[in-house]
């Protein structure tokens, strides 16, 4: 099987840039029962430290653009033929990037938000960090496909944030992701039908098996999104 070669823009943060690698292995075994070494497909990750970029989402707009546009440079000259970045938060800069992009970008919202309406969703509920509920990042394309998006008040944000950094910390409190789950439980009883995990960091501490409505992990969309665009002629 001829492969394209996928570049990952990571660092956002790096266990989940690990995680995200992991996940694409274990689909290609999954999906294709892939065995040997050349049954997967080509990966170069570029692990970014993101300065001006932390647990709440974007800090310094312009800073954290530039950063990601050299990091998509780097890739491009490694020889990527496209980019998928395992961040939610970043793709408020996607029409950026793929501007500057000599390469196509795979957008993990685009992915999810299809993925959803494939599945007949018309209300979700949506975990994600504060830049990315504020922004409205995934309200307008959820919007645009007739979909209704419930999101936190924001009273509740915090508990969101705080399970972030401490998965960026590598120490989740119990209590902690009781909260995050309690959250979930409220969108349940406003007839959500399913929940998005829209920061990467979450599924590293929330999943299906921990609440009884449908989840929408984005790091696994966007790995299977990946694989499924590498083997395309």
């Amino acid at each position: 099987m001829v492969f394209k070669k996928i570049g990952i823009l990571g660092g956002m943060g790096p266990e989940t840039s690990a995680n995200f690698y992991y996940k694409i292995i274990h689909y290609c075994q999954k999906k294709y029962q892939a065995t040997q070494d050349t049954d997967f497909p080509p990966m170069v990750i570029y692990s970014l430290p993101l300065f001006g970029f932390d647990e709440l989402g974007i800090v310094n707009k312009k800073l954290v653009l530039q950063q990601l546009l050299q990091g998509i440079e780097i890739l491009e000259k490694a020889g990527c033929d496209f980019i998928v970045i395992p961040c939610n938060t970043v793709h408020y800069f996607i029409n950026e990037m793929r501007i500057k992009s000599t390469i196509p970008i795979i957008s993990i919202m685009e992915e999810t938000v299809k993925k959803i309406k494939l599945d007949n969703h018309n209300i979700v509920g949506l975990l994600a960090s504060e830049t990315t509920l504020k922004l409205k990042l995934y309200q307008k394309i959820l919007d645009g496909n007739n979909i209704k998006c419930l999101t936190p008040i924001n009273e509740d944000y915090q508990f969101i944030t705080d399970l972030i950094l401490e998965i960026m910390s590598g120490e989740v409190k119990g209590k902690t992701k009781r909260e995050v789950i309690s959250i979930i439980k409220k969108m349940v009883m406003k007839s959500t039908d399913a929940v998005i995990l829209g920061c990467t960091e979450i599924p590293l501490a929330i999943t299906q098996k921990d609440v009884n409505i449908k989840v929408y992990d984005t790091l696994q969309i966007l790995a299977e999104s990946a694989v499924c665009y590498a083997i395309k002629d």
